[in-house]
């Protein structure tokens, strides 16, 4: 009977760890692929391209590369690694190449004109003279949040487009003459060393980022103001004169004690140019100043 006893609870023990361990390797699995993504995607085949550097999660436009590759090329090289890791890819996109003499010169005037409009602001492509490269380059990224984005002039004829995101020297699978030469170091990481050409901005209510290749995206923008348990904002886009121009005003309400949850949203200032924005909390107002027709007005918001 003992023995009988002994057994079953051996055998009981033995399941217990069996489902532990089941459901540690089940949680392994699960952690791997919500933070790391899982196996990175690799593809060298250059019918992938197009389909590549339109991936929306990329956090990137690849501005530098072609949007195809043109009818000009006479030889390409191409290798592509993504892993959807946690906030940001973990990626590498090399591509090589070699252009007839007039689709060269058009794609160097590609680069060349290259820019980004965002309001009132201006940016372009840097260029860099072999001063952190081997080879002249385009810049679109450098060290900017542990990510690089460049065209290189490599030969007569031929480009090299690179794009790389929280990868290591010894982890590229391209030559590392095509590096800077501080990628990725201390000196590179150095706060505010880095440049994109991208639009990164935390907002009071959101972070506003733009990845795409369009020349003259949208900038958007918010102002804030609290007063007890009320949130206020203004939400304004940027023309291209630098003005903010109002989109919208939202009043958030929320009382921890009871879990009231209120919002009431006012369309009454959209496109009149904001100017300013105060809180009385004497009356418990929000007064917001604006430009009608030039003319300097103020809206008041009681809070809810």
């Amino acid at each position: 009977m003992n023995r009988k006893v002994k057994k079953i609870g051996k055998g009981i023990l033995i399941g217990i760890l069996l489902t532990i361990a089941t459901l540690f390797t089940l949680v392994f699995v699960f952690l791997y692929f919500v933070f790391f993504g899982g196996p990175a995607k690799v593809t060298r085949d250059i019918k992938d391209y197009e389909e590549i550097i339109s991936n929306p999660y990329a956090q990137t436009g690849y501005i530098v590369f072609p949007e195809k590759i043109p009818e000009g090329v006479i030889e390409t090289e191409f290798y592509n690694s993504y892993r959807d890791t946690w906030n940001s890819p973990t990626l590498q996109t090399y591509l090589t190449c070699v252009y007839d003499t007039e689709t060269y010169q058009k794609e160097i005037d590609r680069l060349e004109h290259t820019s980004k409009t965002y309001g009132d602001k201006k940016k372009k492509l840097l260029r860099d003279e072999k001063k952190k490269f081997q080879y002249p380059a385009y810049i679109a990224v450098e060290n900017a949040a542990h990510k690089y984005e460049y065209a290189l002039l490599t030969g007569e004829n031929q480009i090299t487009y690179i794009s790389t995101s929280f990868i290591d020297k010894e982890n590229v699978k391209f030559s590392e003459d095509y590096l800077p030469y501080d990628f990725m170091t201390e000196e590179g990481r150095a706060f505010g060393s880095g440049y994109s050409i991208y639009y990164g901005k935390v907002l009071a209510t959101m972070i506003d980022t733009d990845y795409t290749r369009d020349s003259n995206p949208e900038v958007r923008d918010a102002h804030m103001e609290i007063i007890g348990d009320n949130n206020f904002f203004v939400r304004v886009f940027v023309d291209e004169q630098g003005r903010e121009i109002i989109d919208g005003c939202a009043q958030y309400y929320y009382n921890p004690k009871t879990e009231e949850d209120k919002e009431f949203t006012y369309d009454d200032l959209n496109g009149m140019e904001y100017k300013a924005m105060e809180a009385d909390r004497e009356k418990n107002m929000v007064i917001v100043t604006y430009l009608d027709d030039g003319e300097e007005k103020t809206r008041e918001y009681l809070m809810e």
